[in-house]
């Protein structure tokens, strides 16, 4: 049953993201358009309004946010241990261990993820998939941070007060809290805004793999790829249950774990000065092979 569902699935659910990933790709191999003004524009605009316009227009409880934003922190955290132990039990050196770690922790949660919840379970699951967003970047911007060898204790908190995505989340517990709203042009606005995250968040993540550098070590990218595709995912089958997660918090909850590698792991290695070209191969990978893993997530998750 399943896998009949997975060929509608990757046409319906999966095609229109992947045509806006190649929409990119192909303007940053053509054009040699450079992602980073339109990462930006995505990072101080577009998404924090997206963050502010899901989280004030849901209807999250108090505890279902406080059991989502628990599974959503632990899996990086499981994920992370999981990868250690298995790279020392393989004999892998310290870098090729960072490798593993980085890419097995951080998805994919926003300029895919996004996207691919919205459209396989809609708005209500995307709400989830936003909270799980904003929990995976401020853990990639502390733990990450402070897991860099050249890094101080202090570097990932300030990072973390950096992320206008975290301002966004504050003012928008603020508004649910107080009742207050801003004036409907001013919401109406940041609405507008919220629309064009999405799309924008794709076009970038085309063109930062239009630009990325691969490095020849397949056991490591494959490793890494297994890892982030189906090992991690189904650890957290059970650990949804334990949580308690149900309808789109399960639905977004998991398949957002299911994501492939992100991109900013390669800013973690660059920092770290080990491998970046294989943590970008291990990107790229889960990438390339993410449609097929992430049609038959949805369909076990639509069955």
């Amino acid at each position: 049953m399943i896998l009949r569902l997975v060929p509608e699935i990757l046409f319906h659910d999966l095609t229109p993201i992947l045509l806006a990933i190649a929409a990119g790709w192909l303007a940053g191999r053509r054009l040699n358009i450079p992602p980073h003004p339109l990462a930006r524009v995505s990072f101080y605009i577009l998404n924090p309004s997206l963050v502010y316009i899901s989280l004030t227009h849901s209807d999250i409880s108090g505890e279902e946010l406080a059991r989502f934003l628990g599974f959503a922190a632990s899996i990086p955290l499981i994920a992370g241990g999981l990868s250690l132990l298995i790279s020392l039990a393989l004999g892998l050196s310290r870098s090729e261990r960072t490798a593993l770690m980085l890419t097995a922790m951080f998805v994919n949660a926003g300029s895919y993820g996004l996207g691919v919840v919205q459209r396989a379970f809609g708005e209500a699951a995307l709400a989830r998939a936003v909270l799980y967003f904003m929990t995976n970047n401020i853990l990639l911007n502390t733990l990450g941070v402070l897991m860099a060898v050249h890094s101080g204790n202090r570097a990932g908190w300030k990072s973390m007060l950096i992320l206008p995505s975290f301002y966004a989340a504050l003012v928008a517990a603020m508004v649910r809290l107080s009742g207050w709203a801003p004036p409907e042009p001013v919401e109406a606005g940041i609405a507008l805004l919220s629309r064009g995250a999405i799309p924008v968040l794709l076009m970038v993540l085309g063109l930062e793999l239009a630009h990325i550098q691969l490095e020849d070590r397949w056991f490591i990218m494959g490793l890494g790829t297994l890892l982030r595709l189906t090992v991690i995912p189904l650890v957290a089958i059970p650990l949804a249950h334990l949580w308690g997660l149900e309808g789109p918090a399960r639905q977004a909850g998991l398949l957002e774990s299911a994501m492939p590698a992100a991109i900013s792991n390669v800013v973690m290695a660059v920092e770290f000065g080990v491998y970046p070209r294989t943590i970008a191969g291990i990107i790229f990978l889960s990438t390339l092979l993410s449609p097929l893993t992430l049609s038959l997530w949805i369909a076990w998750l639509k069955g």
